[in-house]
């Protein structure tokens, strides 16, 4: 089964598309975090564009920090 449907990289976020075994499409994503965000990050804002996930994996890698509240520099 092909469950993901899509992928999209909005900038500030990251965005995954998949569908559930019913049908169902949901979206995971991704905030960077505040002290991560950098002009070109910013720059980005100004259009959605197709997420290249081994790119944004090598940028910001598995020790990166995620979730609400984590946008405060250590």
């Amino acid at each position: 089964m092909n469950a993901l449907v899509g992928a999209s990289d909005h900038s500030t976020t990251k965005a995954l598309y998949a569908k559930d075994p019913d049908g169902l499409e949901f979206e995971v994503s991704w905030l960077v975090p505040a002290d991560l965000l950098t002009e070109e990050v910013l720059n980005g804002r100004s259009g959605i564009k197709p997420l290249d996930l081994a790119r944004e994996k090598e940028r910001y890698g598995a020790q990166t920090r995620g979730g609400l509240g984590v946008s405060i520099p250590a």
